[in-house]
C-alpha cells in the first residue's frame, strides 16, 4: 500500500510540474559570445595576412543566425562566412549562450579544425 501511495504522489507531482504555466521565453536563445580561432592568437601568419584572431570575433555571425530563436539553432561554422583570422593555423570554435532569463551559460566547443562543423545551440525543456 505504501508503494502505491508513493507512486500516486510522485505521479501527481510530475503532472503538476508539467501542467504548471512555464515562462514562454524560457527556451529563447541569447548569444553571449562566439569565437573562431582564439587558439591562434600569437600564431605567425604570412606577412600579407594579418592575424586577427580575437575573442568574440564570431559573435556577430552567430548572433545574426541564432539570437532570439526558440529552442534550437544549428550554426554552420564556415570560414567563408566568418573569415580566416589566422591563415595557416587550425582554428577551434566556441559559442556561449543563455536560455531565456536564466543566467546559466551554456557552451559548445569544437577543437581545430572546426571549419564546416555544425554547432547545435539549444534551449530545450526536458
Amino acid at each position: 500500500m505504501a508503494v502505491v501511495a508513493a507512486s500516486f504522489w510522485s505521479t501527481i507531482g510530475i503532472l503538476h510540474y508539467w501542467s504548471a504555466p512555464q515562462d514562454p521565453n524560457a527556451n529563447l536563445i541569447h548569444i553571449v559570445e562566439a569565437t573562431y580561432g582564439d587558439n591562434c592568437q600569437g600564431f605567425v601568419t604570412p606577412a600579407r595576412y594579418p592575424n586577427t584572431a580575437r575573442p568574440g570575433n564570431a559573435t556577430a555571425a552567430v548572433s545574426a543566425a541564432c539570437d532570439n530563436t526558440r529552442a534550437n539553432c544549428m550554426f554552420k561554422i564556415d570560414v567563408t562566412q566568418l573569415g580566416d583570422p589566422a591563415v595557416g593555423c587550425g582554428k577551434e570554435f566556441i559559442a556561449r549562450w543563455r536560455c531565456g532569463a536564466s543566467q546559466q551559460i551554456h557552451e559548445v566547443y569544437f577543437p581545430a579544425e572546426a571549419n564546416l562543423r555544425i554547432a547545435l545551440i539549444e534551449c530545450q525543456r526536458w
